[in-house]
């Protein structure tokens, strides 16, 4: 009797540890998310818009790349996450036969910034 209570105390102990040593490394790391979509004249999407994601101001204390780049998918969308923290980063979206644009992305804390562009052809 005495043997079962031991190890019913010893496989307690062993549940609350493995738990608390889950829940420390379960801590997410804050992060921002800049994020937009390219439509292309009168109004339609734009698939493959090459997107540059730029540091101008970084979060304080957080490193980064200087220049992040992607492509919008099949919706015209983009999304970059970035460093959580006051920060501003330029954005830019360039294609074949369209007139690039660049517009400022300002990040105050652990938010999602969206940005939206309307490329024009080129004439």
């Amino acid at each position: 009797m005495k043997r079962r209570g031991v190890s019913l105390v010893a496989v307690l102990l062993a549940v609350c540890g493995w738990a608390t040593a889950a829940r420390g490394s379960d801590k997410a790391q804050a992060y921002a998310v800049v994020a937009g979509t390219v439509f292309r004249e009168p109004g339609f999407v734009f698939p493959g818009a090459e997107v540059t994601l730029t540091v101008r101001t970084p979060p304080v204390g957080k490193k980064m790349p200087k220049t992040l780049r992607g492509r919008s998918d099949v919706r015209g969308e983009f999304a970059f996450q970035v460093s959580a923290g006051a920060a501003e980063y330029n954005v830019s979206v360039q294609a074949k036969g369209f007139v690039g644009q660049e517009k400022t992305a300002t990040v105050a804390g652990d938010e999602r910034v969206d940005v939206y562009f309307e490329l024009q052809a080129v004439k």
